[in-house]
């Protein structure tokens, strides 16, 4: 016998009473990416703290982690109250670049918003967004008064799962107590490995962990919040933000905690992950994160390839050698040169301001270096660092035609330096005036809302190839950076140097990369101002077909794809700018070795007109390969192969 239930007026209204207890008493909440395969969750445990975790297609990417900070001695993510939680928003914005590997994006992803009170009423939020290619969250402090308040530590930890390897850059002092991010990647070692060095690792990390790849970083920094690195003191280990080192000798009398008003957001805690590198190399995460450009006429931003002389004679005070670079650039069709320090005492027959006017009669824009005179506003020559001082010289240069700055030397992280580098860009700004970041902190996606800045170094770049172990260390460094460094932000490596930097010295560093591998990083490396470090005289020698090659490359890119690579081993890239695709690969390895790989269907039958390494590393070699199932490229030690997709 069947039996029925009746389900009357008040049942009805009694489950949804129930419904609604069950949504109010809610410990756990959710945001899925657009495609499903991201799900970020934040969940209150029974020990009244709150952790999220980082799910991709199922498979755990970051296991629960800490949440909070400790902000005016309290900690607000204990026992917090819950107030509401938004309705899943889709955001999804077109916009355009300046630089970067895809200058036409989307900003597409599902953002949620929890909104707590801590126990001494302050209220807070927490965002939280998923993309198809990761997740981010940031803490946002909803009041509003002028009270200085102060993060003393902000608890975020990674927990990434330990069955996997990480290549992360050590967060490392020099000598003179400075930050730079110019370490080289400890590779292939075991997840939350502790670092040699106490303060820690530096942003971004990378992970092959659990059958994903990730990328971990931060994003926009606005000024009011110092940027951060990790430490491994997190639960069992994990990875934990960490704040700038109070020894950083700039400002150090300067806390480094953050400390602000309210209202008030964190930088994004930003977690790129996929099934593959090409996932990780193709993100654009950090700059979605980022606010929309604060300039409406961009014609005069320009992304551009520029001659230098610093890196092989240093001789920028000799004003007849700084036009020999003027010449290169226009020979070259390269839009700019760049003068870098001791301008301001030239010799040899002229000025810097003779310089510009040769070099803008031949079409070559200029750019001039510049201390950043972080942690020195107050002496009389401190330009950059001094309001003042900084917009009248500004003010000036662009006046005589100089298009853009190479600031220097920031050397800290902490957040009055981080406010410097917004003051800058806000100036250059006003005076049409692009900008190059050197001795500077990460990128973190400034190039969204101030596409004038086109490149920052935060790398060991070409500049230390004086050095042999260094010229040991750079093949596999060059094939770790597409995966890690170049993947936040343009980076100014300086490449394509073929001679010995410091011939006259007793040890001289030797390259160990061969000239077709350095010929293939001006494809490889990405930066919106690739400034090509070698001398004129090299440049000038060049054959033929790498000559060619040089004048037309692009810098900045309408699409970038990834066809092979293994950071420590190889990488091969593809890259489009209007019809044209461009192709670069190199090694890593001290070793001859054949480099396979199949290219897309699209590019079937199509001619692979390749520049290759020749009889030996000092040499050239060319090959047209017509695309038809697998190609093979052999490479010398250290070698590489670049060209175009006819």
């Amino acid at each position: 016998m069947k039996k029925y239930i009746r389900i009357t007026p008040a049942v009805i209204i009694s489950l949804f009473f129930i419904q609604d207890i069950m949504s109010a008493n809610t410990t756990k909440w959710s945001v899925s990416s657009p495609d499903q395969k991201v799900l970020l969750s934040i969940e209150k445990g029974q020990d009244n703290t709150l952790s999220y975790h980082i799910e991709y297609d199922k498979k755990t990417a970051v296991e629960p982690s800490r949440l909070g900070v400790i902000m005016n001695g309290t900690d607000i993510g204990k026992s917090p109250v819950f107030i509401s939680a938004s309705k899943p928003r889709e955001i999804k914005e077109d916009y355009e670049l300046k630089v970067g590997k895809q200058l036409s994006t989307t900003d597409h992803c599902m953002e949620k918003t929890l909104s707590f009170k801590d126990k001494s009423g302050l209220t807070f939020d927490i965002v939280m967004r998923a993309y198809n290619d990761g997740a981010a969250f940031r803490y946002a402090f909803t009041g509003k008064d002028n009270k200085i308040h102060t993060i003393q530590n902000e608890l975020t930890e990674f927990a990434v799962p330990t069955n996997g390897k990480a290549w992360i850059f050590p967060y490392m002092l020099n000598d003179r107590q400075r930050i730079s991010y110019e370490e080289y990647a400890e590779c292939e070692i075991p997840i939350r490995s502790k670092s040699k060095q106490e303060s820690g690792w530096a942003f971004p990390m990378l992970f092959n962990t659990n059958g994903l790849w990730m990328l971990i970083t931060e994003a926009e920094i606005d000024g009011n919040y110092p940027a951060t690195h990790v430490d491994n003191s997190g639960k069992d280990n994990a990875y934990k933000i960490r704040f700038p080192e109070k020894e950083e000798a700039v400002y150090p009398n300067d806390k480094s905690e953050p400390a602000s008003t309210l209202p008030w957001k964190s930088p994004w805690r930003s977690i790129i992950v996929g099934k593959d590198l090409n996932t990780i190399f193709t993100s654009q995460m950090v700059t979605h994160l980022n606010p929309r450009s604060v300039i409406e006429d961009q014609s005069w931003i320009k992304a551009g390839r520029s001659s230098w002389s610093w890196w092989s004679e240093k001789k920028v005070r000799s004003h007849n050698r700084q036009l020999k670079y003027a010449d290169l650039s226009k020979e070259m069709t390269w839009e700019y040169m760049l003068i870098d320090a001791g301008w301001p005492n030239m010799k040899d027959g002229g000025t810097m301001e003779d310089v510009v006017k040769y070099a803008n009669h031949a079409g070559i824009g200029v750019w001039l270096w510049y201390a950043s005179n972080a942690g020195s506003e107050e002496k009389p020559n401190a330009i950059m660092a001094n309001p003042v001082l900084r917009k009248e010289e500004m003010k000036r240069i662009s006046q005589l035609g100089v298009k853009g700055i190479k600031v220097d030397f920031f050397d800290t992280d902490k957040q009055k330096a981080m406010k410097l580098y917004i003051d800058i860009l806000k100036d250059a700004m006003d005076n049409h005036l692009m900008v190059n970041f050197h001795g500077a902190t990460l990128p973190r996606g400034f190039e969204r809302t101030f596409p004038h800045l086109l490149t920052m170094e935060a790398v060991k770049g070409a500049e230390g190839m004086g050095q042999q172990y260094r010229c040991d260390m750079a093949p596999a460094h060059h094939t770790i950076l597409p995966f890690t460094r170049n993947v936040v932000g343009s980076m100014d490596y300086t490449p394509v140097i073929l001679s010995i930097k410091n011939p006259g010295a007793k040890n001289p560093g030797i390259p160990r990369t061969s000239y077709a591998h350095q010929i293939a990083l001006s494809v490889v490396f990405e930066s919106g101002f690739q400034c090509f470090a070698d001398n004129e005289q090299m440049y000038h020698s060049l054959p033929d077909k790498p000559k060619e090659f040089l004048k037309k490359v692009p810098c900045a890119w309408d699409e970038s794809r990834l066809v092979s690579g293994y950071p420590g081993d190889h990488v091969i890239v593809l890259r489009r700018k209007g019809d044209q695709w461009y192709i670069a690969g190199i090694s890593g390895k001290r070793e001859k070795r054949k480099l396979s790989f199949t290219l897309p269907d699209e590019f079937r039958n199509k001619k692979l007109v390749l520049i290759t390494d020749g009889a030996n590393g000092t040499s050239f070699g060319n090959k047209t390969i017509t695309v038809n199932g697998t190609v093979t490229v052999d490479l010398l030690e250290d070698g590489g192969f670049a060209g175009i997709l006819q």
